[in-house]
């Protein structure tokens, strides 16, 4: 049974026109390479039959199966930041004061699957493939959790979203387009806290509660986490609302920071 992929690489083909080729020095009928992109695209590349040069290339679109989010009726707040800047610390206390001030909330944390996070932790693999990892706890968790809160109408308060995923696998070399795509269909956040600290400081705190650090968590990773971070709320700002705060601060000032201004948002 013909694929649809190798289906649509017919199709194309016997569409095409005669196109030059300079190192046979005539005309040729190409053959077709196809090359899918994440984001609902494809690029086609137009090759001599012979010499396997590309002649010419074009974008068409190719369908993808969807995923779309339900428009929800809660607030979906995330919490993000660099390793050591005391997220979970604070996700919590913010949660304790949003439940005393008589919000339903839920509390949920990034990769929300515990052998996923083991995995992760365990082997060294290529970043592209972390991506893919990352977005299957995000969609499942999202799914299962997240989206069925915010339709009752609770706030949801996770440890981490979308956002680290973009900063620490572009860090590894992975395309931020890449990541998004893979991520396509994902809820962002309505409001966003980064967690904002000097990276040496989070470097010390880490190394006082770890026995030994992964390689999210080195010096260089977490100066570069930081500077990206700082850069998301520029980039994003019609995804989400973005509040920065200054995380060597003590956290039960922080998370009151924090709910003054969630209330904002309500």
């Amino acid at each position: 049974m013909t694929s649809p992929f190798l289906f649509l690489k017919e199709e194309i083909e016997k569409e095409a026109q005669l196109m030059f080729c300079y190192k046979c020095g005539k005309s040729v009928k190409p053959i077709v390479r196809l090359l899918p992109t994440l984001i609902g695209t494809v690029e086609v590349e137009y090759l001599c039959p012979v010499h396997k040069i590309v002649l010419a290339k074009e974008i068409r679109e190719m369908k993808l199966p969807k995923r779309e989010v339900k428009v929800a009726k809660g607030l979906y707040i995330s919490v993000d930041g660099i390793d050591g800047a005391g997220k979970t610390t604070f996700a919590k206390e913010l949660v304790k004061l949003l439940k005393m001030d008589g919000f339903e909330v839920l509390y949920v944390k990034e990769p929300h699957i515990p052998a996923i996070k083991e995995f992760l932790y365990k082997y060294d693999i290529d970043a592209d493939a972390e991506v893919y990892i990352f977005a299957t706890d995000r969609i499942i968790l999202q799914k299962t959790a997240v989206i069925p809160a915010l339709e009752s109408g609770k706030l949801v308060v996770s440890d981490r979203s979308i956002y680290t995923s973009i900063v620490y696998q572009s860090i590894r070399g992975v395309d931020e387009e890449f990541i998004i795509g893979v991520n396509r269909g994902v809820k962002y956040p309505d409001i966003v806290f980064i967690l904002d600290i000097d990276a040496e400081l989070a470097y010390n705190r880490l190394k006082k509660t770890r026995d030994s650090l992964t390689k999210y968590e080195s010096l260089d990773f977490l100066k570069e986490a930081r500077k990206l971070f700082l850069e998301i709320p520029k980039k994003y700002s019609k995804l989400s609302k973005f509040y920065i705060l200054d995380a060597s601060k003590d956290v039960k000032t922080l998370a009151k920071e924090a709910l003054t201004k969630i209330k904002e948002n309500i």
